[in-house]
C-alpha cells in the first residue's frame, strides 16, 4: 500500500531534516555506510514532500516495499528517530529487523506512526489544485 507519514519536528529536529534522516537510515539498514560508494551518501528509500505551508514534511512511502537487511546493519540511529516509542518497542523493532534478512516497510512501521493515504493528504492541503489556465 503506498501512503504518506506527516513526519513532526522534534525539539531538535525540524519535519523536513527528520523526515530525511528516517529515509536515509532507512537505506542504510540495506546499505550501511561502511560499504557505501561516494555517490551513495544521499541515497534514500522513500521520498519527501513538503507541505506548502513550509513547514510540515512527509515521508512517500509504500508499506509492501521490501527492505534487504546488510549483515552489518544496525537499527541505533534509525530507532533515535522515534523517540516518542517506549524502549520495549524500540527493542522489538530492532530485534525483528537483526533476525530478518529482509522485511516489508510497513511491519516496522512504529505505533506511534499513522500511514496516511492520498485523500487525507489533499484533504489537509498538502496537494493544493493549480489554478486553470486561461
Amino acid at each position: 500500500m503506498t501512503g504518506f507519514i506527516i513526519v513532526l519536528p522534534t525539539d531538535t529536529q525540524t519535519s523536513e531534516r527528520r523526515a530525511y534522516q528516517i529515509t536515509r537510515e532507512l537505506y542504510n539498514i540495506s546499505r550501511p555506510v561502511l560499504i557505501q560508494a561516494e555517490g551513495e551518501a544521499v541515497s534514500t528509500v522513500f521520498g519527501v514532500i513538503p507541505h506548502p505551508d513550509g513547514i510540515q514534511h512527509a515521508l512517500q512511502v509504500d508499506t509492501d516495499y521490501l527492505i534487504n537487511v546488510h549483515p552489518a546493519a544496525t537499527l541505533e540511529k534509525l530507532v533515535a528517530c522515534f523517540p516518542e516509542i517506549s524502549n520495549d518497542e524500540r527493542y522489538a523493532l530492532s530485534a525483528y529487523v537483526q533476525t530478518n534478512s529482509k522485511f516489508p516497510f510497513g511491519h516496522i512501521v512504529p505505533s506511534t506512526v499513522t500511514v496516511r493515504d492520498q485523500e487525507h493528504m489533499e484533504e489537509n492541503g498538502w496537494f493544493p489544485e493549480e489554478p486553470d489556465m486561461p
